[in-house]
């Protein structure tokens, strides 16, 4: 005769792995709708995730990015700011918190925190547009031909 008893640690494991499931499928979910530009539906699917988890990186970054695309992005920056903070190794969190600097109107902060960023390995195409960019903003707002005259 076998045991069916199930113990206290073995049926909080299950539910803790079914919760586990649960966050990890509402993210999939989010982010099929994000793909498919069904912005109201990922966006809340994404904050049922951040209520459980308020730090879930995943589900900061997909919220962030969300709203960068709808021009929110002093919304998206504490989104992005958490997503960042929970998992620096990531380059997208990096491109992604930079970016949203960018469209805020903080291009000195974004050139500052994409040089950090290339300091600790931030590298690739993306980061060389982005990088492209912020240059470019910096020369729409200098002045033209400032330091560029020549004596006659």
């Amino acid at each position: 005769m076998t045991d069916t008893t199930i113990s206290q640690s073995e049926l909080a494991l299950s539910a803790e792995q079914a919760y586990e499931q649960a966050l990890q499928t509402t993210l999939q979910m989010a982010t099929s709708h994000h793909l498919a530009g069904q912005i109201a539906q990922a966006a809340q699917l994404y904050r049922a995730v951040l209520q459980a988890l308020p730090e879930q990186p995943q589900a900061n970054h997909g919220l962030g990015l969300l709203l960068l695309e709808t021009e929110r992005s002093a919304e998206a920056l504490p989104h992005l700011e958490a997503a960042l903070a929970a998992k620096p190794e990531s380059e997208l969190y990096w491109l992604g918190y930079i970016e949203a600097l960018a469209q805020n109107g903080q291009n000195e902060l974004a050139r500052e925190r994409l040089a950090f960023a290339r300091q600790y390995g931030l590298e690739g195409d993306a980061a060389n547009a982005l990088a492209a960019r912020l240059s470019a903003a910096r020369m729409a707002v200098t002045p033209s031909g400032v330091g560029l005259q020549r004596s006659a």
